[in-house]
């Protein structure tokens, strides 16, 4: 019951800052504190367990939870986690911009 009130809350909506104000869960906000401040501690180990403790994934805690209005890898960093902060951010799901560099070389050299 835990997991699925922890994961239906990261999914629906934690990201979203407008109902910040709306009463939480007690064990959800709970997990969230606990997964935030491990995360800011540089002890790896230690978070990697506290994520596990909640039966969340490293991706879905990578890319929805939210420490302080800032994602949890920029928390990390800010506060000295570095390990952290880096393997967190192995997790996340970046932008990919695919670009084709010869198209964009010949397009750069001038005509004759």
């Amino acid at each position: 019951m835990k997991k699925l009130v922890i994961t239906a809350v990261l999914t629906f909506g934690v990201l979203n800052l407008g109902v910040s104000n709306a009463a939480m869960d007690p064990v959800v906000e709970k997990a969230l504190q606990n997964i935030c401040h491990s995360s800011a501690t540089d002890r790896l180990n230690n978070f990697k367990n506290v994520v596990k403790s909640y039966n969340l994934t490293m991706k879905k805690v990578a890319n929805n939870v939210v420490c302080n209005g800032e994602d949890i890898g920029t928390f990390a960093a800010e506060h000295g986690a570095a390990n952290t902060a880096n393997f967190i951010r192995g997790h996340q799901q970046g932008h990919v911009e695919v670009r084709d560099l010869a198209q964009a070389q010949t397009a750069q050299q001038p005509q004759a």
